[in-house]
């Protein structure tokens, strides 16, 4: 486990996160489906939005965490404030209760974030500390 970096360890978050946004995407599609053949079609229509969304902010996620890790390795505080907002305005957006596969995932997300975030953060504050 020595080779593990904070950058490796965020990549794996926010895939895992991208993931996980993506199958609780999979999910509301299929219960929204479940819902159109019911004869509930303002539910299915909702949930079928939900999943666009979600895919949309997982495939988003896992884009940000692989520029952090291999496009932008120059620039990790562009992937990691890109990741905490993309985790916020998904928990914002579809709430904390949407699936648990969603909410989960924005936690991965959220991590990987901070994550990204960690080495520019010491970079600032041993520059002011040596200012």
């Amino acid at each position: 486990m020595t080779g593990l970096s904070e950058r490796n360890i965020a990549y794996g978050f926010g895939l895992l996160g991208g993931l996980l946004i993506a199958l609780g995407a999979l999910a509301a599609f299929a219960i929204g489906a479940v819902d159109l053949v019911f004869g509930h079609p303002f539910g299915a229509l909702s949930l079928a939005s939900e999943a666009v969304v979600l895919f949309v902010v997982g495939v988003l996620a896992g884009f940000f965490s692989y520029l952090g890790k291999h496009g932008w390795k120059d620039r990790p505080f562009a992937c990691g404030v890109m990741l905490v907002v993309l985790s916020l305005l998904g928990w914002g957006f579809l709430g904390f209760g949407t699936n648990l596969f969603s909410v989960v995932g924005g936690i991965f997300v959220f991590l990987a974030g901070v994550l990204f975030l960690l080495a520019p953060a010491r970079r600032a504050a041993a520059a002011v500390a040596t200012a």
